[in-house]
């Protein structure tokens, strides 16, 4: 009876664990999802920044501040 309650003891300590960790999965999901968006709208803005530096390629020996 005692190892019985002791295994389901453990089972139950370790069925916790389990849960913690997959809830800090699922943050850190969460989180990876919001840097991947951050890192495509960046990228989204430097190709415009590109596309539009590359249109008002002309030749000039002023600089613009």
């Amino acid at each position: 009876m005692t190892q019985t309650f002791s295994l389901s003891t453990n089972q139950a300590v370790q069925l916790d664990k389990v849960a913690k960790l997959e809830r800090h999965v699922e943050i850190l999901q969460v989180k990876l999802d919001d840097v991947k968006d951050k890192e495509e709208e960046i990228m989204e803005q430097h190709q415009k920044l590109f596309e539009a530096l590359a249109k008002d390629e002309s030749p000039s020996r002023s600089y613009n501040y």
